[in-house]
């Protein structure tokens, strides 16, 4: 039997990834606040150097910057079409006016240069891709046959699993957008497009060996504006908070959202001083920075464990695909036997250790804190003798198989299920 991309690389970092497309500038002011709210992982190259990108010193600098703020590097290979890395042009032509990724002999070059870094996680070596293209293969090929510890070969899209296994290209980072695309639909239409997609993704992962990355959007649907930000925050707090506590519950091992810079979660840069930094941050940043925080905590516990089932009580039978649906209702006789409406539990098991339940409270709105708080109960299966509570490093236990939990709108708890 075929070793399952997953299995096959050896990263040099294990943990749940938390990232963000166009990420901060190269400051120490933007790069703080962006390591304080939660995320570990930022893009160095084209998005960190925009008009100026394709510079190999300014990008072994910003590896250093991001070392210090204790964050690893994803570097973008993107580079301008008369800047090829390494200074020679490839005479295969390029689909793209202006820039390209890099090629093997790029990549090979880019390798040699900084591929030791002690920051250096990866190489996004493509984008907006809907199959693994030959330059790409070539790329993942190549890292894959150096010694260890091997750095991840990133591709961003739509890429089908299955495609991305028969390549050796071990994660799946889809771009899963619909408050982006599909503004149009009700809040609850739109956190179940999310649900559809993060459900296909995860069976398909789970099938072909694939880890599961999902991308989703905090800008605004509204790309037509004329000021230096390229987007604007999306204006609702629950629909920030759903798609990163869902991933969870689908056995995602990291996220990415897009952006966090360009008026998303930072208003457009550079900042050089704290206080401009700060002042820059839209109210989205707390939410991400919260969310973040609660993710990280439980991000140990949630690698190398697989979904093996999803429960809900939100959203109506008669929107659910009949052929494939995305989550069975609890029912006697499953771990999960009766919960409050509107809620939904990815149960997260490996070999040898508790079941995880990662609980997701799917009331959504297109509004600002417009729904409170909540108390939700949920009842596992009459064997679970105790449910642990995890939350930062305080840990509560409730005895016997029914739990109450405190929930935000679009928001989660990750709790142990002692048998």
């Amino acid at each position: 039997m075929a070793i399952k991309p997953m299995e096959a690389w050896q990263f040099r970092h294990r943990g749940f990834i938390i990232g963000a497309w166009w990420g901060p500038s190269a400051t120490d002011a933007e790069l703080r606040l962006y390591r304080e709210a939660g995320f570990n992982v930022v893009m160095a190259g084209r998005y960190m150097q925009l008009d100026n990108y394709a510079d190999a010193d300014k990008g072994v600098r910003e590896l250093d910057m991001a070392r210090k703020h204790r964050l690893w590097v994803m570097f973008d290979t993107y580079t301008k079409n008369d800047r090829p890395w390494g200074g020679k042009r490839s005479e295969e032509p390029y689909e793209h006016p202006s820039h390209h990724p890099a090629s093997l002999a790029e990549l090979q070059w880019l390798y040699e240069r900084i591929g030791k870094h002690p920051a250096l996680l990866g190489f996004m070596i493509g984008d907006d891709q809907g199959e693994v293209t030959s330059r790409s293969a070539q790329c993942t090929r190549f890292l894959f046959e150096q010694p260890r510890p091997h750095l991840m070969p990133w591709l961003c899209g739509w890429i089908p699993p299955e495609n991305l296994a028969r390549h050796n290209n071990p994660i799946a980072n889809p771009q899963i957008y619909p408050t982006l695309y599909e503004w149009q639909l009700s809040a609850e239409q739109l956190a179940l497009r999310t649900v559809n997609a993060y459900a296909a993704y995860w069976r398909q992962c789970r099938q072909h060996g694939v880890i599961f990355w999902p991308m989703f959007n905090v800008t605004h649907p509204d790309n037509g504006k004329t000021d230096k930000d390229s987007f604007g925050y999306l204006p609702s707090d629950s629909l920030v908070r759903f798609p990163a506590y869902l991933a969870l519950a689908y056995g995602a091992q990291g996220i990415w959202y897009f952006t966090y810079n360009g008026g998303a979660i930072q208003h457009y840069g550079q900042y050089e001083t704290l206080v401009e930094a700060q002042k820059a941050l839209t109210p989205l940043y707390p939410v991400a920075k919260e969310t973040n925080l609660r993710i990280s905590a439980w991000g140990d516990k949630v690698i190398g464990r697989e979904c093996t089932g999803v429960f809900a009580t939100a959203f109506r039978q008669e929107k659910l695909p009949a052929d494939n649906p995305p989550f069975v209702r609890p029912a006697e006789g499953q771990i999960v036997q009766a919960m409050d409406d509107d809620l939904l539990v990815g149960v997260l098991a490996q070999k040898g250790k508790p079941p995880l339940a990662m609980v997701v409270d799917c009331r959504v709105s297109k509004g600002w804190n417009d729904i409170p708080p909540r108390e939700v109960e949920i009842r596992f299966a009459r064997e679970v003798e105790g449910i642990t509570l995890y939350e930062g490093r305080r840990v509560r236990s409730v005895k016997g198989n029914v739990v109450r939990l405190r929930l935000q709108a679009g928001g989660g708890q990750m709790v142990q299920i002692d048998v």
